[in-house]
């Protein structure tokens, strides 16, 4: 990670930290007496963040913010959570743990430097939605926690990023704080700046190590790259929200500026980290061969809109300048696997890559003879 640019990023942090104080201070300033002012984890809460968008469509009572914060305080003698049951009957309190009719009822899950979620906390349950090709298909969708059968092939998931990947685990850490697991395959995965550090993640199946390995790059670049171009002003020379059929591209592209730019940075980091992991032999068998299908997957999502775009009119001269390195940092990477698009089928992929279904089209048999002619030496 360059040096110069996670101090810019840094600072951007920075920014948003003291812009979460202030609008404590606004509403409850004896809060800020409570905790400890100078502790970056208390106010990178994603629950805060949530918290305060919600707040501007008045969705939750003042009583919300305490109970958020409490876990945090210097000195809390009996907990409140009359404000954070969600619809299960369930309260989850950050720190604290979880609570049922006034009952302590489970503790807080750690793995890694991660923080996984049992319950959902009210003040997340408004971004899911069932979403297909730009449009909302379902805004209430059914999921339920799937934590206890998956969190270890997660924990397993970030050792082996943090072991082969450590400059890409670093910008993990950096961004991200907690993770939840759903059941409900409908609801693609995803991140939000107004929930800024929570991955939400369904689960495919009981084998999930490297999915995981995939979204993890995939969702926690997300966050991360929320940073690096908050200043859009910096990058962008137009307004990010517009529509990309509106800059000359595709009708099928349903994503805005933002969006895409989004797409290319976390197409980027999965190349690359997939590159590093396959490099260093870092799986075998159907694993393997897993990885190598997410792999020649991502060319069917490398250069999708941008690429056609007037970039002069589009990015600034640093936004410009940042969208030439990702896009031939992942050309020059894709290049050295261009061969997976012959060896592959992925024409019935549909919007997520499923092991399962790419097994219908390319057997784990065909894959060991050609692996056995070397057709995966890299």
């Amino acid at each position: 990670m360059n040096n110069s640019g996670h101090n810019d990023i840094a600072e951007v942090k920075n920014a948003i930290i003291d812009t979460i104080k202030l609008l404590i201070y606004k509403e409850n300033p004896a809060l800020l007496e409570k905790v400890d002012f100078n502790d970056d984890n208390v106010f990178t809460e994603p629950l805060l963040y949530a918290y305060f968008n919600g707040k501007r469509d008045f969705l939750f009572s003042q009583s919300l913010l305490v109970e958020i914060l409490q876990g945090y305080f210097k000195d809390l003698k009996n907990p409140e959570f009359n404000y954070s049951y969600n619809r299960k009957g369930v309260a989850y309190l950050p720190k604290l743990g979880y609570y049922e009719d006034g009952e302590k009822k489970g503790d807080i899950l750690k793995v890694q430097e991660f923080e996984i979620l049992k319950e959902i906390h009210p003040v997340l349950e408004r971004y899911f939605f069932q979403f297909y090709k730009g449009h909302i298909v379902n805004r209430e969708p059914v999921h339920n926690p799937a934590w206890e059968t998956s969190y270890n092939q997660l924990e397993m998931a970030l050792i082996i990023l943090k072991h082969h990947t450590p400059d890409f685990y670093e910008e993990l850490v950096f961004a991200n704080k907690k993770i939840y697991l759903h059941d409900n395959t409908k609801i693609l995965n995803f991140t939000s700046i107004e929930t800024l550090g929570m991955l939400f993640l369904y689960i495919t199946g009981s084998h999930n190590l490297v999915y995981f390995i995939e979204e993890l790059v995939h969702q926690g670049s997300h966050n991360y790259f929320y940073y690096q171009i908050y200043r859009k002003d910096e990058i962008f020379k137009i307004s990010s929200a517009t529509p990309m059929r509106e800059l000359g591209g595709s009708e099928w592209d349903y994503r805005d500026l933002y969006g895409a730019f989004h797409g290319l940075y976390t197409v980027c980091r999965r190349v690359e980290c997939f590159d590093i992991l396959i490099s260093q032999n870092a799986f075998k068998g159907a694993e393997k061969h897993e990885l190598l299908a997410r792999m020649a997957d991502q060319f069917t999502r490398f250069r999708t809109g941008l690429e056609k775009l007037d970039h002069n009119s589009v990015f600034t001269r640093e936004g410009s300048a940042l969208y030439t390195s990702l896009d031939q940092r992942c050309a020059s990477t894709l290049e050295k696997y261009r061969n997976l698009q012959n060896l592959f089928n992925l024409k019935n992929r549909d919007l997520d890559l499923r092991y399962d279904e790419f097994l219908k089209d390319n057997t784990i048999h065909d894959f060991y003879l050609l692996e056995a002619k070397g057709a995966f030496n890299y």
